[in-house]
């Protein structure tokens, strides 16, 4: 099959082929005693929500609560509304606030927990980002949007602020055994469409597996322990473990200017290596980067030096102040790829197999489709928004993208095989294989009799990073912090166009979760936290 370079910048109009509401979508499921609040409560006592000391109250009408955010600007809206569907009250909040609701015409969903999520931008570069549920007769919706382009609402203090919302009279579901658990995850997938697949490692043992669901419903193939889905944003902690092995061999310097490795980097970002890890350096991101750098199978992409210059040159300006909050950036981990090939001089995609996944004898975690075609899960996407999205696709690519669709279903479409670019996004595998890298991560760098990183590197990639102001960032180098009920945990998420997944470890317990599946919408946080629970009842 000839191969040809894919360079997808979005011009104009709006794709979105990966759902990258943190991180793709940030776990944020409690408030740490590093994490300063003021508690706001709702006049009418319908809701109370954790908020930034920073944040800035905006008097308004009475009909939604309004905060400003100071730096990345941004303003987020709270709404009560009633309405039977999150759908309808997305709509409503959109009118109520006075932004269009023709930009909920889009694709880019997931879920946090019983938040079900949504984000688009506007012509202008403006993002939005609306997450809703349903309790009662009312509906509640936050709402954010960005004051500036090219910001990303993936904020860290956002989502916290999110999942600290506790509405008046619900009731809240507890997961006591795997029985449970399997309940709730073919309750979902049977309400959806695909399947999902989980793993379980405690001191470096698999200790349980589930799957359910179809890997390809077009082709009626079922998934099993040996279906390999999407990594999405999984891939960026795997990226940084690469680089962390080249910091160690004294190759790169995390607090070093990275226009000393990288040639193209420009001058007037002042920023570190480890900004881009901790995703302070402010870069700008944008529909064009994210979602407009795709491949089919039997294409490839423009080099990663070409995408940079590129994308430096089109984006030229920081969209904050660099060291101040994590602003998360898929382009950060561009530039990061960048500098492991001119450091190590090998490229990006080669150094990660041979240094990282290879000794970690993880063989289906890999970037490009090396395996039989049934192995590979195959994306869902909602059909009534599918035809619109082809013709998106058409307008940037050309006519014929309807080779993406393998089969239209009554509520969703089986997509065939795509690849998001590697550094931020690429790899795909099984989750047995991902708790091997899990269980590097949790024994100090070792996986069998193999050192692949020290255990001072593991612990620093853990370890809470500050702002410039002395505050805690919430962010790791690459992994995400975190606390539940069951202990301090590091974790990461990724999406796809119709591809939701999570990896998750709890070093002071030994334990690794990792849940993967080919559709958008499931309750991932929750059947997350219901695994871990589980887990805990049963061992």
């Amino acid at each position: 099959m000839n191969k040809r370079k894919v360079w997808l910048w979005i011009v104009g109009g709006l794709v979105l082929i990966t759902t990258v509401i943190v991180v793709g979508g940030l776990g944020l499921l409690g408030r740490l005693p590093w994490q300063r609040a003021d508690l706001y409560e709702d006049p009418q006592g319908r809701f109370s929500m954790e908020v930034d000391p920073s944040w800035e109250q905006v008097e308004t009408d009475g009909s939604y609560t309004q905060f400003k955010l100071p730096d990345p600007p941004v303003n987020i809206y709270m709404l009560v509304l009633e309405a039977g569907s999150v759908n309808d009250a997305f709509s409503q909040a959109m009118e109520v606030v006075g932004f269009d609701p023709g930009l909920l015409g889009g694709d880019s969903t997931t879920t946090f927990g019983d938040w079900y999520a949504y984000q688009q931008a506007d012509a202008e570069g403006y993002n939005y980002a609306l997450a809703g549920q349903v309790v009662g007769e009312n509906a509640y919706v936050m709402m954010v949007k960005t004051d500036k382009p090219g910001v990303s609402v993936e904020n860290t203090a956002i989502l916290r602020a999110l999942y600290s919302i506790k509405i008046a009279g619900k009731e809240e579901v507890v997961i006591e055994n795997y029985a449970d658990l399997e309940a709730l995850v073919r309750k979902e997938m049977d309400r959806l469409a695909g399947s999902v697949s989980m793993a379980v490692v405690h001191q470096g043992e698999i200790v349980y597996t589930y799957v359910y669901g179809q890997a390809n419903p077009a082709a009626g193939i079922p998934a099993d322990i040996q279906t390999i889905y999407q990594f999405g944003s999984m891939t960026k902690v795997v990226t940084a473990s690469a680089l962390m092995q080249l910091v160690e061999q004294g190759k790169v310097d995390l607090d070093a200017w990275p226009g000393e490795y990288i040639p193209e980097f420009p001058e007037r970002w002042n920023v570190t290596v480890r900004q881009l890890l901790d995703h302070t350096a402010c870069m700008p991101d944008s529909d064009r980067l994210i979602d407009g750098l795709i491949a089919y199978p039997g294409e490839s992409f423009a080099s990663l030096e070409e995408i940079f210059t590129a994308y430096s040159r089109d984006f030229p300006d920081l969209v904050c102040e660099p060291g101040r909050a994590s602003v998360y950036a898929n382009s950060h981990y561009l530039a990061l790829a960048r500098i492991i090939e001119e450091v190590s001089g090998e490229p990006y995609d080669t150094y990660v197999v041979d240094h990282l996944l290879t000794p970690l004898e993880a063989k289906s975690i890999q970037f490009q489709f090396v395996e039989s075609d049934e192995r590979y899960a195959k994306d869902q996407y909602p059909t009534a928004k599918v035809d619109e999205f082809i013709a998106q696709l058409n307008d940037y690519r050309g006519p014929g993208q309807e080779k993406l669709i393998l089969q239209k279903g009554e509520t969703f479409a089986t997509l065939n095989d795509y690849q998001i670019l590697p550094p931020w996004g690429g790899l795909r595998g099984t989750p047995s294989d991902v708790t091997n890298f899990l269980q590097m991560h949790l024994s100090g760098g070792r996986y069998g009799d193999k050192q692949i990183l020290q255990p001072e590197t593991v612990a620093a990639m853990q370890e809470m990073q500050m702002s410039t102001d002395g505050s805690p960032l919430g962010f790791g180098l690459s992994w995400l912090i975190d606390e539940d009920d069951f202990g301090d945990f590091n974790y990461h998420v990724g999406n796809g166009a119709g591809s939701e997944s999570t990896m998750r470890i709890y070093p002071d317990l030994g334990l690794g979760v990792v849940v993967m599946s080919n559709v958008t919408g499931y309750q991932r946080d929750r059947i997350v936290e219901g695994l871990v629970s589980a887990w805990m009842h049963e061992k």
